[in-house]
């Protein structure tokens, strides 16, 4: 890690970081966005390792079950009944709260990359759908929709399914009670039929699209980012960190200069990631955002000034080369209708200016004018 600093810091002190990380932001072209649980605290959503607020309700509800934030997303909890009746209820009020949640500044600021044209790749572990509408990966699938626990039925995540959750009990796939109305209908056997949870992707469970994703990965370490910034999480996924140092390297391998990898966070990363992040920012990710964006349209305020003040210098210089010609033309044409004098004496010849000596002409005045309007700007600075 080459820089750390928090947002609450004097602002003096963080400014020339906060400007150097926005100016890498307004020249990328292959932006990629790593997002965590801690985008969406701001929007209402706790974060999944918190001890309070929805965690409290759903240990009020089940008081003989003890189980801890990561627990709650822990593929195991199906061994027991009552972890798995503590599972829907907790997801119950999840989808309350994210049917709830509005986009967070953070949010906005990934849209404006996509706006621009800049972003490459947004992967996030959330399952908040805040981050729909962007080129995202969903590594940890979605609270949009159900999913059969037997066969590869999905439905809309409704309000109907939010209600049998809070009870505690899962629904009956309908795709599997069909199934089996029709084997008895047909006087088959019946088979055992799946329940409905929602389609996200828990700890000790396989990822349904792993294999796609990962070839996704690839394609995206192929087109070389030029910029990766890391949001809300605290690192603790094996395979996510693995691929944060992949892309890191890429960007240092590719673009050594002007390529950086940014961490944002409220809690500091571990000594693993020294070299792998230019800057580390302690703080609030909707407050890196906002200071951000105040010295993004700085740094479009200054690139706007110095591309007319180039437009500028190029009329002057384009009107002094035509000042130029147009006034040897003049000079010529004066020279041309002359009466000739008297035979005694020998007409008056016009000197002919060649091409050569006419640039450099032209070249001389042109630095000349260049350098008189620098030194008027530097006694205007100095005054």
């Amino acid at each position: 890690m080459k820089v750390r600093f928090s947002l609450t810091d004097p602002q003096e002190l963080i400014d020339p970081y906060l400007s150097d990380v926005a100016a890498s932001i307004a020249r990328s072209k292959r932006i990629m966005i790593i997002t965590g649980a801690g985008i969406s605290c701001n929007s209402g959503i706790p974060d999944f390792r918190s001890t309070d607020g929805l965690y409290n309700l759903v240990k009020a509800k089940h008081p003989g079950v003890v189980l801890r934030g990561q627990e709650l997303f822990d593929a195991t909890l199906f061994k027991d009944e009552k972890t798995t009746r503590c599972f829907y209820t907790f997801m119950a009020e999840l989808k309350r709260l994210i049917d709830q949640a509005q986009p967070t500044p953070t949010h906005d600021f990934i849209r404006s990359i996509q706006d621009k044209n800049q972003l490459m790749r947004c992967y996030t572990q959330n399952i908040d759908c805040l981050e729909d509408g962007f080129p995202v990966v969903q590594l940890h699938g979605s609270m949009a929709q159900v999913k059969c626990t037997l066969c590869p039925a999905t439905y809309d995540f409704t309000d109907l399914h939010q209600d049998q959750f809070r009870a505690g009990t899962p629904p009956i796939c309908p795709q599997c009670d069909a199934n089996d109305q029709e084997r008895q209908r047909l006087g088959k056997r019946s088979l055992a039929t799946g329940t409905l949870r929602p389609a996200i992707v828990l700890y000790n469970e396989a990822h349904p699209n792993g294999e796609s994703i990962g070839s996704m990965q690839a394609s995206d370490l192929k087109k070389r980012p030029d910029l990766l910034i890391v949001m809300g999480t605290s690192l603790k996924i094996g395979d996510l960190k693995k691929y944060i140092k992949l892309v890191a390297k890429s960007i240092h391998t590719n673009h050594p200069r002007t390529g950086r990898v940014i961490f944002v966070n409220k809690t500091k990363a571990t000594k693993e990631w020294e070299s792998v992040f230019d800057y580390e920012v302690l703080g609030d990710a909707d407050t890196w955002v906002n200071l951000t964006d105040e010295k993004l349209l700085d740094t479009k305020a200054m690139a706007a000034a110095k591309t007319r003040l180039r437009e500028a210098i190029k009329r002057e210089e384009e009107q002094d080369r035509d000042d130029y010609f147009d006034d040897d033309k003049e000079n010529l044409l004066c020279s041309r209708s002359r009466k000739r004098l008297p035979s005694s004496k020998k007409p008056i010849k016009s000197k002919k200016i060649t091409k050569p000596l006419a640039n450099q002409t032209i070249h001389a005045m042109v630095k000349a004018k260049a350098l008189q309007r620098s030194a008027s700007t530097s006694n205007l600075k100095s005054a």
